[in-house]
């Protein structure tokens, strides 16, 4: 059962936090946690850290829009299901409303309509900043639940290293020894 939060529930915040933290009543081995913001899309979260009752998310994005966000979680303990639910919290400033952003985002007909977007983007800072930041909290490049090409290479480099360790103790146990007078 959840004990608290950071940020906790019903609250509001002024910036979408960089890290959530979760604390329960007993001892928690995992953790799934999922993030959902004020236009019902998933934001991105880091990998899951859990120590004792605490479980803590990194977010993968620096802020968010204004609006109520959801946090769902399920935890497992030692003896079953320690916990699972949802809650909300509120980001009051965040990043500013994307309203004058939309139309470098949006499909457009004409190369024409496309070319006043652009400028005004280039010319209003605020709208520049929030063209940027946007890309990468919708350009995930893999889908939920499935890992990065990077994480096949790195249990690839383990399982390496395991074999050439391995390899090296098998060979000083096979090489004959020098006979004893």
């Amino acid at each position: 059962m959840l004990a608290s939060s950071t940020p906790g529930a019903e609250t509001r915040v002024g910036h979408l936090p960089q890290v959530l933290q979760l604390v329960f009543n007993d001892k928690i081995l995992d953790a799934q946690v999922t993030l959902l913001g004020p236009d019902n899309t998933t934001v991105a979260l880091g990998a899951v850290s859990v120590r004792n009752e605490t479980a803590r998310i990194a977010l993968g994005v620096p802020d968010g829009p204004p609006g109520s966000y959801t946090v769902s979680y399920t935890a497992s303990g030692s003896g079953g299901v320690a916990g699972n639910g949802s809650f909300s919290f509120t980001v009051t400033t965040g990043v500013k409303s994307s309203a004058s952003a939309k139309p470098t985002r949006t499909p457009t007909s004409s190369p024409s309509a496309a070319a006043p977007a652009a400028t005004s983007a280039a010319a209003a800072p605020a709208d520049f900043v929030t063209s940027v930041a946007a890309p990468p909290a919708a350009a995930t490049p893999t889908p939920a639940g499935r890992p990065a090409w990077w994480t096949y290479a790195a249990v690839l480099l383990v399982v390496a290293c395991v074999l050439v360790v391995f390899l090296g103790f098998s060979r000083r146990r096979i090489r004959p020894g020098n006979p004893v007078r």
